[in-house]
């Protein structure tokens, strides 16, 4: 007797590219469709505009077609997918409702503080995207977080709550064979232009270690130039394909955040990152970095800048110390927050849906 695949449709706010959809949606498929779930991706994201410019006339026509055929397509799927997981994009309430009324199996994942207003909305209203966010959240069957402060905000409004943070997948990042004789010590970041700000607390740390530890340097993936930096800081540019490499540079990982209702609701994704290439990490004691990272266990908190310097000058010193700290990183990865952990959970809450 044949057994019918659960369909399952993924409306993600990007394509693998953009980490976030990469991370909770992209890298679970095989998995998902080898634990017998037939899975359909559509990305909601938009080919951005050349300021200034409009498009012609028959261009202009050409995207309303197009958006009207990926609508249609849609709702094509809502109606013969069995559950439908919308992933961190706010639709307009209008059209969240047009959606359960097609499919009433939805999931709502999202891995951030999206309902903080964003700079735009002063010139609309107040608070629309939390109206969408806790909208989306009533009317979803179950919804799936990224940490406990997200959790704890959508308590109020849907019982239903799966967390999986990460997850990372620690068959793609592992722990270099070995460190480069002679080579520089490379403290590193990996984030976007986006939170690159985060970063600028630490420009006093940076100067005070170039000129106490000439040895050192310091690698920022994927980050906008910073001011006033030191010459011991250096920019590299952010690729899925050279990734890897770059992180297999660093010795020690950090994620400094600003202690705000934005940071404590992000999912300290970078800091699983270092774990699972086994390094330690020191990080700001902000959300979920206090719950990743154990006190002297896989790395160090720091929240002033005499903290940073003593913890970074603590593990640049001593290298045993270093990969001591590291490879139980790694342990903790492997055994919480690996993919090969998250996926069979994320396959089994998916299929009791409806």
């Amino acid at each position: 007797m044949r057994i019918k695949k659960k369909k399952v449709l993924f409306l993600t706010i990007g394509t693998e590219v953009l980490a976030s959809s990469r991370v909770r949606v992209y890298q679970y498929l095989p998995f998902l469709e080898d634990a017998g779930i037939r899975c359909f991706v559509m990305s909601m994201v938009r080919k951005p505009a050349v300021a200034g410019m409009k498009p012609s006339f028959w261009k202009g026509i050409r995207i309303l077609m197009g958006r009207i055929v990926k609508y249609l397509k849609i709702g094509y799927y809502c109606l013969v997918c069995d559950v439908v997981l919308i992933q961190k994009v706010l639709f307009p309430v209008w059209r969240q409702n047009l959606i359960r009324l097609l499919n009433r199996n939805l999931v709502f994942d999202f891995d951030d503080a999206i309902y903080l207003s964003g700079p735009l909305e002063a010139l609309h209203r107040k608070g629309v995207r939390e109206e969408r966010v806790c909208h989306l959240l009533r009317i979803c069957r179950c919804v799936i977080v990224c940490c406990e402060h997200l959790r704890s905000y959508s308590r109020p409004h849907n019982q239903n709550i799966l967390m999986i943070t990460g997850p990372v997948d620690c068959e793609r990042y592992v722990p270099r064979k070995q460190r480069e004789e002679n080579g520089k010590l490379i403290i590193g970041w990996i984030g976007t232009p986006n939170t690159t700000p985060y970063l600028e607390p630490l420009i006093k740390v940076f100067a005070e270690i170039e000129r106490n530890y000439p040895q050192v340097a310091i690698e920022l993936i994927g980050a906008s130039p910073l001011k006033g930096t030191c010459q011991a800081v250096k920019i590299v540019e952010w690729s899925f394909a050279g990734e890897l490499d770059h992180l297999h540079r660093f010795d020690i990982g950090i994620m400094p955040l600003w202690d705000n209702e934005q940071s404590r609701g992000k999912g300290g994704y970078k800091l699983l990152q270092y774990m699972a290439i086994g390094i330690p990490c020191v990080a700001s004691p902000v959300g979920i970095n206090s719950s990743l990272i154990q006190e002297g266990v896989n790395g160090y908190l720091a929240d002033s800048e005499e903290q940073w310097y003593e913890k970074l000058a603590r593990l640049i010193e001593n290298q045993a110390l270093r990969e001591a700290m590291g490879a139980r990183g790694r342990e903790i990865a492997e055994r919480d927050y690996s993919l090969r952990v998250s996926a069979p959970k994320m396959a089994e809450y998916l299929k009791r849906i409806g």
